[in-house]
């Protein structure tokens, strides 16, 4: 059985209706995530990935499994603790999101062009509502724009969950300063070397 695991989710290269079949047949199986994490499926874990498995939006040949929660799952039933997970809340708002779109006909009649309009319209919006000092209108901006670039990603085959987590890996070391309100990185100085010519 071969599976594609990322940063974020593990996909697998079946369709969910033939997924229990194939996981129970493939009991032993281990895989690495990029991400740190290492799997072995068992018995109970082919259960409970049934139990948990998302179908992808992009084909219904594959499905899908967050990394992190999986993993959650099976380290606190070992070591007795309870974990608080945030990031499982937001993996449903971003496939609640994703699943909204595809019935709209978003994924299937639009594209990246009308979503980056889309996008400017609603920093438009921002904009206004931080003018008028409207926090009822900036949460509602902020939000819609989180949509869109929800869409925006899918359109282009990525997760929005993947594009913020490489966008903080690169932030994460970061140096710099305030400067007028704005972070500003620090940058490596060029180096000046000076040539002079002697003439006589």
């Amino acid at each position: 059985m071969k599976v594609n695991a990322t940063e974020q989710t593990t996909t697998f290269n079946t369709p969910i209706n033939k997924l229990k079949g194939q996981l129970l047949d493939s009991i032993g199986l281990k895989w690495n995530t990029p991400g740190g994490f290492e799997f072995e499926l068992t018995s109970e874990s082919a259960l409970w990935i049934m139990a948990n498995v998302k179908r992808s939006m992009f084909s219904s040949e594959k499905c899908f499994i967050y990394n992190k929660t999986f993993y959650e799952a099976f380290a606190t039933a070992e070591q007795g603790i309870e974990l608080e997970s945030s990031e499982d809340e937001e993996s449903n708002v971003y496939d609640l999101i994703r699943q909204w779109a595809d019935n709209k006909g978003i994924y299937k009649h639009g594209d990246v062009k009308t979503q980056y309009i889309k996008l400017m319209e609603e920093a438009g919006e921002l904009a206004q509502a931080i003018l008028k000092n409207d926090e009822a209108e900036l949460i509602d901006a902020i939000g819609d724009m989180v949509v869109v670039l929800t869409n925006l990603a899918a359109l282009k085959g990525l997760h929005i969950e993947d594009c913020i987590t490489s966008a903080y890996d690169v932030i994460a070391n970061r140096k710099g300063s305030m400067q007028n309100g704005t972070f500003v990185k620090e940058t490596a100085q060029p180096s000046i070397s000076y040539h002079i010519k002697a003439t006589l």
